[in-house]
């Protein structure tokens, strides 16, 4: 994971339940800092159900505190989201 001039994070490669602590970690990180985080899943290839729950939990959990938006998604986690029915609940 990496932080761009913008603030923006840009996630890479796959997030599944074997990266879900690191994913975790990353998350409670950057949300103590700030009104607003800018995650890019735009190159990420793949993401698993743990790890979209976990989004989800921490969207639900500090909003409308701290806003977290994602900024983009790669064709993959967009079809991945709309299979699962939760595009509207991250996007």
């Amino acid at each position: 994971m990496s932080q761009d001039k913008e603030g923006v994070y840009h996630v890479q490669g796959e997030v599944s339940i074997h990266e879900l602590e690191e994913f975790n970690a990353f998350l409670e990180e950057s949300l103590k800092g700030g009104q607003e985080i800018t995650i890019s899943l735009s190159e990420v290839r793949f993401i698993d159900t743990p790890a979209l729950q976990l989004l989800i939990a921490y969207k639900r959990q500090m909003e409308p505190e701290v806003k977290l938006r994602i900024s983009a998604v790669s064709a993959e986690v967009e079809n991945i989201l709309s299979l699962c029915g939760l595009k509207s609940a991250l996007l």
